[in-house]
C-alpha cells in the first residue's frame, strides 16, 4: 500500500514537468556536435574534385564490407578514384572509415534519417555521397 501511495505522488509531480522528448516532426531537435550519420566524400575547395585518392584503407578497414571501391588507370598511369560504392542497409555507422582514412577524404555528416521502402536507395554511389554536401549541424532540420 505504501508503495501505491508513493508511485502516485510520483506521477502527480510529473504532470507538471516539462516533457522530455518532442513532438516528431512538428519539433525537431538539434543534432549533438559529433554525432555520427551518413558518411560523405569530401571535395577539395580549390579544385572541386573529390579528395579520394582510391587507396582502398576504408575498405579494407570496415567491419562490414559495405564500401566498394574501383580504381582507373590515367594515360600517364596513374591511379584514380573511378567508382565509390556504400551500402547503407549494412553500414553500422562505426567511423572506421574516417578515422583510418589517410586522405582524409571521409567525413560523418548529421543526416540520420534513412527510412525507405525500397532497398536499392540505401546503395549510394559517388556522386549521392557529395551531394550531403551541404549539411551542417544547425541548418540539417531547415531543409
Amino acid at each position: 500500500m505504501r508503495t501505491v501511495i508513493r508511485d502516485f505522488f510520483i506521477e502527480f509531480g510529473n504532470i507538471f514537468r516539462k516533457p522530455r522528448t518532442v513532438v516528431y516532426p512538428k519539433e525537431k531537435i538539434i543534432i549533438p556536435e559529433g554525432s555520427r550519420g551518413i558518411p560523405r566524400l569530401k571535395l577539395d575547395l580549390d579544385t572541386l574534385e573529390i579528395i579520394c585518392n582510391g587507396c582502398g584503407t576504408c575498405e579494407s578497414i570496415c567491419p562490414e564490407h559495405c564500401i566498394q571501391i574501383k580504381k582507373e588507370t590515367d594515360e600517364n598511369g596513374k591511379e584514380y578514384l573511378d567508382e565509390f560504392f556504400l551500402d547503407l542497409s549494412k553500414c553500422i555507422f562505426c567511423g572506421n572509415c574516417v578515422e583510418f582514412c589517410t586522405a582524409n577524404a571521409i567525413e560523418m555528416t548529421y543526416r540520420h534519417q534513412m527510412a525507405e521502402s525500397d532497398r536499392e536507395t540505401f546503395r549510394l554511389e559517388k556522386m549521392d555521397l557529395i551531394k550531403q554536401a551541404d549539411y551542417t549541424i544547425r541548418d540539417f532540420w531547415l531543409k
